[in-house]
């Protein structure tokens, strides 16, 4: 009797456990100890744990691309970060990414996508070629250190700006409107004419950190783009009245039809288009308002001033706290103190 209920009582306790076995847990979670009763490390090939999650495993496998579909970008927000790309948006049926400007318009930068749930990876990335990021979750990517890359979503593309009316027309450069001027011409439909030349140009609005002696200033910039010419870039000054080649003195610069009777402003340029030779120095006047004289013969030392313009006249403040006085007649200047003719010979 005492051994029929000793067999009894194992008999009872081993269906309990095959019950409970059966039965399972209630959440379909891991905990640690679930970790550590996996046969081998091969069960670890299929698990992987998010940095900055407690208690969160995610099965790799479940992250796909059509888990990554959508449009992704920069955590900071468009234009507000030094990733190559703007933004992109993932396709998850093709695997492919293609890029999108701040206006929503596609750049024409595209290639193939793909993922192992652990990282997304760009193939043809402009200017790096293949790209390899690490996934957080579906909708957030990660940088090398964890933190917040990319985030999948709406972009919030701006407004396109629109190029104001009254920059349309004529340009001139340098002012000049003789015979054998060059005449580059907008017009309302978005296309140019550059002498004998035709094409399209772009518009476009943004915020640039320039450094003005020591410091450093954020101004707005209006550029313009000839779409045919990589290199032919002009931003809008003085209200719109001159286009200026991206260069920081002497280059290239158009005044609008609007403006040629504005003598100041064609001062202003008929200064900073080169430099101005004496018989001992030279005067160089640049855009940032400031001019230097060098010595021919390098034994006096060079000095630096800052420089305003009145009318056709050009006021010179030397940093000693002289000042000077030049008559402005387009390639030639006249300083007042040593009646000196200076000439431009470019």
């Amino acid at each position: 009797m005492q051994r029929f209920k000793k067999y009894l009582g194992l008999f009872l306790a081993l269906m309990m456990c095959l019950t409970l076995s059966a039965c399972g847990s209630d959440e379909d979670s891991y905990d640690d100890e679930s970790l550590d009763d996996l046969d081998n490390d091969d069960d670890l090939d299929d698990l992987v744990i998010i940095d900055g999650y407690d208690d969160v495993v995610v099965d790799d496998e479940t992250i796909d691309m059509h888990d990554l579909a959508g449009y992704w970008s920069p955590y900071e927000g468009l234009g507000n970060t030094n990733s190559v790309l703007t933004s992109i948006y993932l396709n998850g049926t093709d695997e492919t990414w293609e890029e999108y400007d701040i206006y929503g318009m596609q750049t024409g930068s595209s290639g193939e996508a793909y993922t192992d749930g652990i990282v997304l990876t760009l193939k043809d990335v402009p200017l790096i070629g293949d790209v390899e990021i690490p996934i957080r979750d579906e909708d957030t990517l990660v940088d090398e250190n964890g933190e917040v890359y990319w985030v999948k979503g709406d972009p919030g593309f701006k407004e396109e700006p629109q190029l104001s009316s009254s920059f349309y027309g004529n340009w001139y450069l340098k002012g000049d409107t003789s015979e054998w001027a060059t005449i580059l011409t907008l017009n309302e439909d978005g296309t140019y004419t550059l002498n004998s030349s035709s094409g399209n140009f772009s518009y476009s609005e943004y915020e640039q950190t320039v450094t003005v002696g020591e410091t450093n200033e954020v101004v707005f910039r209006q550029e313009i783009a000839l779409t045919e010419y990589s290199n032919e870039m002009y931003y809008l000054v003085n209200d719109g009245q001159v286009l200026v080649h991206w260069a920081d003195d002497g280059d290239n610069y158009y005044i609008h039809e609007s403006a040629l009777d504005n003598e100041s402003l064609r001062t202003e340029y008929s200064l900073t288009d080169g430099s101005f030779w004496g018989q001992d120095y030279i005067l160089e006047f640049l855009r940032s308002n400031t001019v230097n004289l060098k010595y021919f013969n390098e034994v006096e030392a060079a000095k630096t001033g800052t420089w305003v313009v009145e009318g056709n006249r050009v006021i010179i403040t030397w940093e000693d706290g002289e000042t000077d006085e030049a008559a402005v007649d387009g390639k030639i200047i006249i300083l007042a103190s040593t009646n000196e003719t200076m000439e431009n010979p470019w």
